[in-house]
């Protein structure tokens, strides 16, 4: 104690020391710059994506699905299309560095020609265009002349210059995926060439696992020497407890009770689609007749009503529902339908509470211990970066982006998601890399296993048939039949009768006519052929309009490899930094 009181002096002075220091740093305003964080959303090689331009791209994702719909996005569409617009921006930044890289520009002087030239951009076009096809050039030049007018020839002056710029990139994309007359020749012969063949097949599964020894080292050396298949990123294993925002028999009795006020009205009404309609059906009206037949089983009932009656209110799924029969004749009837989905508002917010309060006990006794002293049922799951799907939650970028910013032994806040409420427990984090031997090990000795079987097959038939003369001679000392297949096209990646073979499919058009050839390797079986006949493609048939359509197809696959490639590769090379979580957080 008296320590203490001996050190109070010198404390006392430290302590106003660090409060000067602090009112100072706050009247430079110091505090507000550190606190302000990012000021965009992401930077892509220094270039920023801003928040306007991302929320303004996401608005226009989510009002076109409303207006396609007539529903708004639920929460992980809303999601998805976060991560599209991300995507592209990411892109669209990455395209305007490799632009500038190619010198891809549009100067001034292209600028003015598309707006004041003989062949002005389509913007301009639309603006200032007659019906006749000619441009108002007098109106044009007045409005370039108004001072006014400047704020807004500076943004079509930008629109045309992006427009100009992306016209160039595709040309220089289009320049990149040429297709020849040669490389349409090809795929003429390679569609067009066709063979018939006999063969005898020898199923690698003929080997048994009794045969068959695997060692460990092999084991090593397999998984090194393919370690490409076992490359995944960021994984999290987690446990949750999921709160179920399902409409509970009450929602449905309060739903039942609430449409039911409308029976009389809807009984009355002489306008049934206006009636409908103001009450906010969920259901469109139509007047049509429909058969007897195919009136929905949950609407049955309208088949031992008279015209004009209204049922008692209805359960169909999801909704609540009254239905009145509008009209019948012979076996067909008419009907209106006065719908409702059964909203489970109390029931949400119920749950959401129950999650919250969940979270914080689990945070102060432990997250097994909460759950088991509430009865709640703990689930587990693997979800990997990148891969929305989370076996027993399904497709959820809510819970990747969530898991994203958890650590190991970390518990969630209350994550909502489209049918359900979660809080989870992060487990084990594993960072992106080569899965290790032990997680992969039987997937690993099922591949060494087939390789095994294939080497020994190939072995044991070049050994008791490789001095045979003839298909049926082989088939008849191993007691197996042979197959035969027409029509086998040069292109193609299967046989009839054998499967997936695509490269016994090339053997066969690398053989002679009528020559025993083989033993071939294939994917599932080796084989013995023989080239009964073949049809070779004649160039001669190939028509102009034939080599046109080629062409575009040939382009179109080009084209969609070589974007992918492109981006692919942009992402590779530019320095992405992403601050999303920071301005949610």
């Amino acid at each position: 104690m008296e320590k203490m009181r001996g050190a109070t002096g010198p404390v006392l002075w430290v302590l106003v020391f660090a409060f000067g220091i602090l009112f100072m740093l706050q009247d430079t305003d110091v505090f507000s710059v550190l606190q302000a964080g990012p000021r965009s959303m992401g930077e892509v090689d220094g270039r920023p994506i801003t928040q306007n331009e991302y929320n303004e791209r996401l608005n226009q994702f989510t009002e076109n699905y409303t207006r396609q719909t007539g529903n708004p996005p639920s929460i992980e569409q809303r999601a998805t299309f976060e991560e599209m617009v991300w995507d592209q921006l990411v892109v669209e930044r990455a395209l305007e560095g490799e632009m500038e890289r190619l010198g891809i520009n549009v100067t001034d002087r292209e600028v003015v020609d598309a707006i004041l030239g003989d062949n002005p951009d389509p913007i301009i076009r639309q603006l200032f265009g007659r019906p006749d096809g000619s441009i108002d050039r007098a109106t044009l030049r007045a409005l370039i002349d108004q001072p006014e007018t400047q704020a807004d020839w500076i943004l079509i002056e930008d629109q045309i210059r992006e427009n100009r710029r992306q016209q160039k990139l595709n040309q220089f994309m289009q320049s990149s995926v040429m297709v020849t007359n040669r490389e349409i020749e090809r795929d003429f012969i390679q569609t067009n060439t066709r063979a018939s063949v006999s063969f005898v097949r020898f199923p690698y599964s003929d080997i048994s696992d009794s045969e068959i020894e695997v060692s460990d080292s092999e084991l090593r050396a397999w998984h090194r020497d393919n370690s490409k298949q076992f490359e995944r990123e960021r994984t999290w294993n987690f446990r949750y407890v999921s709160f179920s925002k399902a409409a509970t028999a009450q929602d449905t009795a309060r739903a039942l009770e609430e449409i039911a006020v409308f029976r009389n009205d809807f009984a009355t009404t002489t306008n049934d689609s206006m009636f409908v309609e103001m009450n906010f059906t969920t259901t469109p009206f139509t007047s049509e007749m429909v058969d007897r037949e195919d009136v929905p089983s949950a609407f049955s009932v309208l088949l031992d009503m008279e015209t004009g009656d209204v049922s008692e209110p209805l359960i169909r799924g999801s909704e609540v529902a009254l239905v009145k029969k509008t009209g019948a004749e012979g076996d067909q009837i008419s009907f209106a339908v006065l719908s409702r989905v059964i909203a489970a508002d109390r029931t949400i917010t119920r749950q959401q509470a129950n999650a919250e309060d969940f979270r914080e006990f689990a945070r102060l006794d432990g997250f097994e211990t909460e759950a088991e002293q509430q009865g709640y049922t703990i689930s587990e799951a693997t979800a990997t970066k990148g891969a929305p799907f989370i076996p027993g939650i399904g497709e959820s970028r809510v819970t990747l982006r969530a898991l994203e910013r958890l650590s190991r032994n970390q518990i969630s806040p209350v994550i909502e998601l489209d049918d359900k409420f979660i809080v989870l427990i992060v487990d084990r984090v594993t960072d992106a890399g080569v899965r290790p031997l032990a997680d992969v090990r039987q997937q690993v000795e099922n591949a060494v296993r087939t390789e095994k079987r294939r080497d020994i097959m190939m072995q044991r038939i070049r050994e008791q048939y490789g001095s045979a003369d003839s298909l049926e001679e082989i088939a008849e000392q191993s007691q197996r039949s042979v197959q035969t297949a027409s029509g086998v096209r040069m292109n193609s990646t299967t046989i009839s009768g054998a499967g997936r073979e695509p490269g016994v499919v090339g053997a066969i058009f690398g053989s002679e006519l009528d020559a025993l050839a083989g033993p071939i390797r294939g994917e599932n079986a080796a084989f013995f052929l023989v080239v009964t006949e073949r049809e070779d493609a004649d160039l001669a048939e190939l028509t102009s309009a034939e080599r046109e359509r080629i062409r575009t197809r040939l382009t179109q696959q080009k084209t969609r490899t070589f974007t992918e490639q492109l981006v692919e590769r942009l992402q590779e090379q530019v320095r992405i930094r992403d601050f999303r979580q920071q301005l949610m957080m």
